[in-house]
This record gives C-alpha cells, sequence and structure tokens, in this order.
C-alpha cells in the first residue's frame, strides 16, 4: 500500500483534486483529515503531560528510578501513524492501493507527515492568487458575508489580504520541501486540469504509480467534471453552491483592478515562477 497527502492553499482547487482522485478503482483518497493540527499536536500536548506527571511521580516515590521511561519521539510517531494509517483505510474498496488525505493546510505540515510516512507522496494544487480571491469571496459571501466582492470594504480587504499571505505561505513552504525531498512533490495548476483533465489526470496517477489506461482516465474525469459534480454547465453560477462557477478566470471580471495589482505586486514573483501572467 501507498500513501499520499494532497494539499494547497485554500480555495485553490484541492476538493476537486480529491475527488478526482478518489474516482480511481484503486486510489482511495479522502477529505480534511486535519492529522496534524486537530490530532498529532494534541496527542503531544497529552504525551508531554504524561510525561511530565511520570516524571514527578518516580522523584516522589521511585527516588528517580521510575518502572516506565518517558514516551519517546519514536513510540508517539507510532501512535500517530497507526491512527492516521487506520483512518486512512477506514473507508476503502477492496480494490484500493493508494491512500490519501486532502487538507489544504498540509502546506504547513509536510515535513512532520514525511517523519511519519517517509515515502508517502505530496500533489499540491496551484491556482492563480487573484482566482484565489474571488473563489474566496465567493466562499465567504455563501456562509454570510454580504458586501466582500465590494472593493473598498472592510471584508473585500481582509480576504485580499488573507489571499496574499495565505497563498504566498503555501506556495513557498511546499517549494521548500520539494527542495529537500526531491521526487516527492507533484504540482497541478488548477487552470491545467481545468484545460486538460485527461492529460493532468495522467499525469497525476502516473506520479503516484497507479494504473491510468485512457478509458480509464476518461470514465474519472467525466465523474468528476463541474457539470457531474453541480449540475451546471460551468460558467453557470450559484453563489449558493461550494461549486460556484467552474472557471479559472472568473476574477477576470470578478476582481476590481486595484485588489489584481495588489495581489501581482505580492504574489508577481512566485507568480511567474509558476507560469502565472501578472
Amino acid at each position: 500500500m501507498d500513501f499520499f497527502f494532497v494539499c494547497g492553499a485554500p480555495k485553490s482547487g484541492t476538493t476537486w483534486l480529491q475527488r478526482l482522485l478518489d474516482a480511481h478503482p484503486e486510489v482511495c483518497c479522502s477529505g480534511e483529515g486535519h492529522f496534524v493540527e486537530r490530532f498529532s499536536n494534541r496527542i503531544a500536548a497529552v504525551v508531554n503531560d504524561y510525561n511530565s506527571l511520570l516524571s514527578a511521580e518516580a522523584e516522589q516515590v521511585y527516588e528517580g528510578r521510575p518502572y516506565y521511561a518517558p514516551v519517546d519521539q519514536s513510540e508517539f510517531d507510532d501512535i500517530v501513524r497507526g491512527f492516521i494509517a487506520g483512518r486512512l483505510m477506514a473507508r476503502a474498496e477492496p480494490r484500493a492501493r493508494w491512500f490519501g488525505d486532502k487538507t489544504p493546510g498540509y502546506t504547513r505540515q509536510l515535513e512532520p507527515l514525511h517523519r511519519l510516512f517517509p515515502a508517502a507522496k505530496i500533489v499540491h494544487i496551484l491556482r492563480d492568487p487573484r482566482g484565489v480571491a474571488v473563489s474566496g469571496m465567493g466562499h465567504r459571501q455563501r456562509t454570510g458575508v454580504p458586501d466582500v466582492f465590494t472593493p473598498g470594504s472592510e471584508e473585500h480587504r481582509k480576504t485580499v489580504e488573507a489571499t496574499v499571505r495565505h497563498w504566498t505561505g503555501a506556495v513557498s513552504a511546499v517549494d521548500a520541501f520539494a527542495q529537500a525531498h526531491p521526487g516527492l512533490v507533484h504540482e497541478v495548476r488548477y487552470c491545467d486540469l481545468h484545460d486538460d483533465p485527461i492529460g493532468e489526470a495522467g499525469r497525476l496517477f502516473g506520479f503516484l504509480g497507479a494504473p491510468a489506461p485512457r478509458v480509464l482516465l476518461e470514465q474519472v474525469v467525466a465523474a468528476t467534471s463541474f457539470s457531474a459534480l453541480s449540475g451546471r454547465e460551468p460558467g453557470q453560477e450559484d453563489s449558493r453552491s461550494f461549486l460556484r462557477k467552474g472557471v479559472p478566470d472568473d476574477w477576470k471580471t470578478r476582481l476590481d483592478a486595484a485588489s489584481a495589482r495588489q495581489i501581482t505586486d505580492s504574489c508577481g514573483e512566485l507568480m511567474a515562477q509558476k507560469r502565472f501572467a501578472a
């Protein structure tokens, strides 16, 4: 069996990528496990407290000669690794061999995941940060922020600033990990997945090592297209839906010039490296 993790800045297409991976009969890709910040980090706090109590009791009762050694890093990793592996495999079909989880925030947690699963591969999806901003605005509007698309409003400004911060942080962190661990990271650009889904899916499954004959790729892409998932054609917007519009360049008509310029001024160097035209 092989493990992998999917990550990307929020609103970059991670959910679409997860569904595409999960549509392969030998791949099981679940979503939003948040295994580091919501499990591993909290278990670490429990273990540290346990070790402190053991140490204090050893001094007070057994003159510094405890019966139990502290839980060390290796034992802790075994506990966390077992939990994560069990969760990843819990909903797998019998044919599944590749097991993964999509959590956008893994961009900041790749080293802990690598320590737990040294052979695990990382799939990183990239989207033009201007598109990320508009998608983020759509999400916030859907969840009850009515003026987020209004240039000059506080919510609009906060969304643009958060996009710059999260996008640059995510891309820089994944780049650093990829440089430190050659061969473990595969990047998918949202616009490329939109324009050539079969080609990008083939390269993605090839990276994982999963079989990808043309007929299977066509089935996977058809099952996870915007139309199949939403019941609408790309470009037909439903502001109430998580799958809002399904087009990569929506920012060209929805994002004001000042905000677009602010994003390119802040992200321009990374955008150029990732082939996003400013």
